[in-house]
């Protein structure tokens, strides 16, 4: 039996294939010595750990150890880093202070000066406008989470870097 011959392509297979080709140089110096962000960042990222002892004199035999861990990250693996999430610690740290944040003042002008309907009226509209704050950063927080991050995510993912030059693009 005879080897089986592949059938004519069409036109928009052919060009597809050919478009399909992704160029791995560098677009400034030309040199192919080049890696994706991705795998920059990880591979410049290592944990450790460690014990240590020792043994000295000190008007006595004294004898220490000691255990330490923790992670080492090069230079190039903090430039291709990729981009983080935004912290809700911050917006809740003010949504549950609030109450007190905003009425302490006016307690302390209270103290100070007596009791003043003003100081009461002023305190709770601060601490008011302070969880109106908070509401509206936790959602603004949300809100990039869900939409901003995954886009700057699959951005990263296809951004490469020269290891020569130090140049970051987008291959394609």
């Amino acid at each position: 039996m005879g080897e089986r011959q592949p059938g004519p392509q069409s036109a928009v297979h052919r060009r597809r294939e050919e478009t399909s080709v992704m160029q791995y140089s560098c677009p400034t110096c030309g040199s192919q010595n080049t890696q994706r962000l991705s795998t920059a960042y990880m591979s410049g990222v290592s944990e450790f750990s460690a014990v240590t002892s020792g043994f000295g004199w000190a008007r006595a035999p004294v004898f220490g150890s000691g255990w330490t861990s923790g992670a080492s990250q090069t230079q190039l693996s903090k430039i291709a880093a990729p981009p983080t999430k935004k912290s809700y610690r911050n917006a809740l740290f003010l949504l549950f202070l609030a109450p007190f944040i905003g009425p302490a003042p006016f307690a302390i002008l209270e103290r100070i000066y007596g009791v003043a309907p003003v100081y009461e009226h002023l305190a709770v509209v601060l601490g008011i406008l302070l969880e109106i704050v908070a509401f509206v950063w936790l959602i603004s927080t949300f809100t990039f989470n869900k939409t901003v991050w995954p886009k700057l995510c699959r951005h990263w993912q296809l951004h490469f870097v020269c290891l020569r030059c130090g140049q970051i693009y987008v291959s394609g």
